[in-house]
């Protein structure tokens, strides 16, 4: 027999392949840990880890009661990474704490327990299961791309994921294969740190319940046995939420509200911010949502996996040696996915984050399935070739998924399986952007020689502020308008998606064109749009051939004193092409006659940034002083606008034909009236 109850390999083809375990799994949690925040994290835990640390350290711990969700392990976590940072900055060891450095504290004791927890849990597994499918199990554990979303980041729905299948695993394997103490207490305090993490980990009670009832009869005693072991799993697990939970030392009845709000409030009614589901807004999204989610949060490895269970379970026994014990412990893992996905679909608020606990059982049934599926293959073959073929077809699995997370890497929560479509497929399916692409429009935003002078209007202002340079401002633009400062609208999907873009962001969404797009596997996550200064006079004038246009946006004009009218163009490049070679601008002061009084021959803006160096889409602004002659009357002019190439003298085609009563300017130019000689000059009022 080669299933895990009874011959397992050496201990060094164990230690070895925990390393190997270890080695995929921490780089994939660790690397680029800082690199972009979710907005959960910035808004709440975050917070919440420095005020539950405040409260221990001061002996509050009614005050350790912040979240209904309850968000203990959470928040421990988040006040060790504190502790951590805190001891490493003070030993001189951080000259310089950027953002991302804060958050990867933040992070990292969270990563390195559920890189804890897939350990764990393949040492669970070889006691159900053979050596070779316990760490093909872990190994799809540990690169599930959905599973990594939430391993990277300090939040509930991950860390009561990881100790939900330890305890899940821990009670398969006493009631079905080593009923050893040890097991039972280990599935009753993970089931503890489970609901300390999010209370609808509280759907294992009524499944580590049914296990003991069914294993009940086969111990000779099956009244002694249930009473023993449920009390020594459930004294166990109200004594970790007793330990673990420091509210509970001084305010018991204040946590009970805590929990029954979290039920009550937050799960029992639509989110607040509305859903999206199936390319529809709706608020509560029906019973098909879960298992939609659960379909295209999985990878093309564990799906093909799910769909082979059903054709291999009957099989599993001649093909796998698997025990009845170990396939009643695969059935447990199957009641479980199906039992909380249901239980999910019940509650009217929905996010499909919230089906993740059930995906680490998802991998090792798929696991099982695949195996069974190689050793069905291999039996074709003939009869040397089986013991090559199954390591180089587990191999070939291991790669593949180990590709799949480095594919998805850093963006994890933004993969959806590739054989249904992909991102894109999910993004027209879900509610997408929960601060995953913030870290790229601030770096596009930090290179704009203007950005700390101007304000940034975004959609998503927490994830975005804290990686922005120093002096950049962001604002939500609350009061339906723009501040007077601002420089850029930054509009992410999620926005649009709900329905939900408010002014001024509507008057920016496919109505401009934006000046830069953050673009994930394919789909759109954030649009970057240009404020220009305000002018007096909107305009959209093209100069140049169709195939490479320049566009001038707007105007103003203003008298500066009597020797000279300022003019402030703006301009725009539709596209990356450009007109070339790069072209001066003219402007001539024309009279009625069509005599020239004035002009200047300039680049277009001044000696700051060649054409080449303009953004497509981007609005820039200059002023160009117009010298007037001293004895000019105060009456209406003519200002003749166009570009030429310098090389040639030709002038650039205007698409806009001028004024019936304009004078002739020479062909190809913009003729605005203006009226000089006052103590402005604007366009006249018609």
């Amino acid at each position: 027999m080669q299933d895990g109850e009874g011959h397992l390999p050496a201990p060094a083809l164990r230690f070895a392949a925990i390393l190997l375990l270890i080695a995929i799994a921490l780089p994939l949690r660790l690397h680029n840990l800082g690199g972009f925040v979710t907005l959960d994290e910035v808004t709440f835990w975050f917070e919440r880890s420095q005020r539950f640390r405040e409260a221990i350290r001061s002996g509050d711990y009614a005050a350790t009661a912040i979240s209904s969700h309850p968000g203990v392990t959470t928040m421990w976590l988040g006040a060790a990474g504190l502790w951590l940072r805190d001891s490493v900055a003070a030993a001189g060891w951080l000259p310089n704490l950027d953002y991302a450095t804060q958050v990867l504290f933040y992070r990292l004791p969270a990563a390195l327990v559920h890189t804890g927890a897939i350990v764990l849990g393949f040492w669970l597994l070889q006691r159900m299961l053979p050596f070779a499918i316990a760490l093909l199990a872990a190994v799809l554990w540990a690169t599930d791309p959905f599973v990594l979303a939430f391993s990277r980041i300090l939040h509930v729905d991950g860390l009561m994921t990881s100790f939900a299948t330890l305890s899940l695993l821990a009670a398969c394997v006493y009631w079905q294969h080593r009923p050893q103490w040890g097991y039972l207490l280990l599935s009753a305090v993970c089931a503890g740190l489970a609901v300390l993490s999010k209370s609808p980990a509280l759907v294992l009670l009524p499944i580590i319940a049914g296990m003991a009832i069914l294993a009940a009869p086969a111990t000779g005693n099956p009244v002694r046995h249930l009473l023993t072991t449920g009390a020594a799993w459930g004294g166990t697990f109200l004594l970790t939420l007793v330990v673990v939970y420091p509210a509970v030392w001084a305010d018991p009845f204040g946590v009970y509200g805590w929990l029954r709000f979290g039920v009550a409030a937050e799960g029992a009614v639509p989110h607040m911010q509305g859903n999206f589901f199936l390319g529809q807004v709706v608020d509560t999204p029906g019973l098909l949502f879960y298992p939609v989610a659960l379909a295209l949060r999985t990878t093309p490895i564990n799906l093909l996996g799910l769909l082979l269970l059903p054709l291999v379970w009957m099989r599993l026994e001649p093909l796998l040696g698997l025990t009845p014990a170990a396939r009643r412990s695969l059935l447990v893992l199957v009641v479980f996915i199906l039992l909380f996905t249901l239980a999910m679909s019940l509650f009217p608020k929905k996010f499909n984050r919230y089906l993740v606990m059930v995906f680490p059982a998802v991998n090792i049934l798929a696991a099982v399935a695949l195996s069974a599926a190689g050793a069905w293959l291999a039996r074709l073959w003939p009869p040397a070739q089986p013991a090559r073929l199954l390591p180089l077809g587990t191999a070939a699995i291991v790669a593949l998924a180990l590709f799949n997370a480095w594919w998805w890497h850093p963006y994890h929560v933004a993969a959806f399986n590739q054989a249904l479509g992909g991102a894109p497929r999910g993004a027209r399916t879900f509610v997408i952007s929960w601060g995953e692409g913030m870290d790229q429009v601030a770096t596009w935003l930090n290179q704009q020689p203007e950005i700390t002078g101007v304000l940034i209007a975004s959609t998503l202002r927490r994830p975005l502020q804290p990686y922005l340079v120093y002096g950049a401002q962001t604002t939500a633009a609350e009061q339906g308008v723009l501040p007077a400062q601002t420089g850029y609208v930054v509009i992410d999907v999620a926005a649009p998606q709900r329905e939900r873009l408010r002014p001024p962001f509507d008057a920016f969404y496919e109505r401009e064109l934006p000046v830069h797009t953050v673009t994930i596997h394919g789909v759109e996550y954030a649009w970057i749009y240009h404020v220009p200064p305000p002018v007096d006079v909107l305009r959209n004038d093209q100069f140049g051939l169709p195939d490479a246009p320049l566009v001038l946006r707007g105007y103003s004009l203003a008298q500066a004193g009597t020797s000279a009218l300022s003019v402030t163009l703006q301009w725009q490049l539709p596209s990356a092409a450009r007109p070339q070679p790069e072209p001066l601008l003219f402007l001539h002061l024309l009279d009625a006659a069509g005599n020239r009084l004035a002009q200047a021959d300039v680049p277009l803006l001044g000696d700051s940034l060649p054409l080449a160096a303009w953004y497509p889409r981007r609005t820039y602004t200059w002023t160009h002083p117009l010298p007037l002659p001293a004895d000019l009357p105060p009456e209406p002019y003519w200002l003749a606008v166009g570009l030429y190439d310098p090389a040639t003298l030709a002038r650039l085609p205007v698409a806009t034909s001028p004024p019936p009563d304009a004078p002739d300017a020479g062909g190809n130019a913009l003729l605005l009236p203006v009226v000089v000689g006052t103590a402005s000059a604007q366009e006249p009022t018609p």
